[in-house]
């Protein structure tokens, strides 16, 4: 089928979107900007942004475990391995392994010649499938080793998933569906009907979305399967398991299916902007998109899960300006005496605490060698340049506030909360 000059437009519209500068975007619960990529496990998401970081969250207390940074722009894919361990991948074409507890990557690609659009693992965590925007698609293994690289689509590698068998299957912008061995040799190939934007595998079956707002199964082999229309506008994420397949659509309206024969099980009607990532795992599916925040939503029957990821309810909150500031810092900071659970250090008693000497928290030994005290005023020093220039070399992702009035409220605010 011929592509319509429109959905080209609307397409192109689309990856733009995506791969949009993390300064454009507004501000939000955890990132800085969008969230564009999920993975989930059953008590951990991992979540990345267009402000490059990557949060490893609790999913069940809902507060972030660590917070990574290492690509440069969007990070635009992010997967487990069966070990623990955890895969990145960016708008700067890099990959990176992760090991559980790092806090640097175990291992690297150097920078690519185009942005990361895919990444898959297979089920024993031996391969790892990383497709690109230009069409490259590369196999490498656990230690990101490259083992096998082609080019597989003539443009954008829209979604990969391993089978079963151990063969990967890809589409791409070409409008083709390829089955792959080990070595990426073709095994299976057939035309697609529409622009594809993504696939996820659903037990033996793939589900793929599409620009004109369809979703559709295929087999191994690229043969259709049952379809259903979903939306006028453009389906942009898609996560799958054996029992359930989800969808999201540019306006951020959600749809939750069977996925052995895309029955209707739940709609979301659009909230608040773009949905560019999904991710399922057990009961509750996660969305992330414009606003930076992550909704959950049960998967029997689409109910909202409470307000999703973001500050901790027992944190202290008076309804003031510098309160609301100060849930960017309460993703990675409690305010308790002692609990150092979340990513940062308590910032209970901070002023007047030389840095880096808060007890039973182990700092980095870049910021343990600075001679800062924290003040009112050295606080809000950090936050007008930014950690990475006010403390070179510590764990802290970039975070900036930009209006002086916002920093002076969030100062009032920690004078009074971390007593």
């Amino acid at each position: 089928m011929a592509l319509g000059l429109g959905v080209l437009r609307l397409a192109a519209l689309v990856a733009a979107l995506v791969f949009a500068n993390a300064a454009l975007a507004q501000g939000g619960a955890g990132h800085a900007g969008p969230v564009s990529a999920l993975a989930a496990g059953d008590d951990t998401l991992v979540s990345g942004g267009f402000d490059g970081r990557v949060i490893v969250w609790d999913a069940q207390a809902q507060t972030a475990r660590r917070v990574l940074r290492f690509h440069d722009g969007n990070v635009t894919a992010v997967a487990g391995l069966p070990s623990g361990d955890l895969i990145t991948a960016g708008q700067d074409g890099r990959v990176a392994v992760w090991n559980r507890d790092g806090p640097a990557p175990a291992f690297v690609t150097r920078h690519g010649t185009s942005p990361v659009s895919a990444l898959a693992v297979s089920a024993d965590g031996v391969r790892i499938a990383v497709g690109f925007w230009d069409g490259t698609l590369a196999i490498h293994a656990a230690d990101l080793t490259e083992i096998a690289v082609t080019q597989a689509h003539a443009g954008r590698v829209s979604g990969l998933a391993y089978l079963p068998t151990g063969d990967l299957v890809s589409v791409g912008a070409d409008l083709r569906f390829t089955r792959w061995d080990a070595t990426l040799a073709p095994q299976a190939r057939a035309g697609l009907p529409d622009l594809p934007n993504g696939l996820a595998r659903a037990g033996d079956r793939l589900a793929v979305i599409f620009a004109e707002g369809s979703l559709r199964l295929f087999s191994a082999d690229g043969a259709l399967l049952p379809e259903r229309f979903l939306s006028e506008r453009p389906l942009v994420a898609v996560a799958a398991t054996p029992q359930t397949v989800a969808a999201a659509a540019v306006d951020g309206a959600l749809w939750l299916l069977e996925a052995d024969t895309l029955r209707f099980r739940a709609g979301i009607p659009a909230g608040s902007g773009p949905v560019w990532a999904l991710a399922l795992a057990g009961d509750v599916l996660y969305a992330g998109g414009a606003t930076g925040a992550i909704r959950r939503f049960a998967t029997g029957d689409g109910a909202s899960l409470g307000d999703g990821l973001a500050v901790a309810a027992d944190d202290f909150h008076d309804g003031s300006r510098g309160a609301e500031v100060y849930r960017a810092c309460a993703i990675c900071h409690s305010l308790k005496p002692g609990d150092h659970s979340r990513a940062g250090p308590s910032l209970h008693g901070i002023f007047d605490r030389p840095i880096a000497s808060a007890p039973g928290y182990a700092f980095s030994p870049a910021l343990s060698a600075l001679g800062i005290v924290w003040t009112p005023q050295t606080v809000a020093e950090l936050f007008e340049v930014g950690p990475d220039i006010y403390t070179p070399g510590s764990r802290m992702p970039d975070q900036r506030v930009a209006d002086p009035a916002d920093r002076q409220a969030l100062v009032e605010f920690l004078e009074r909360a971390s007593r």
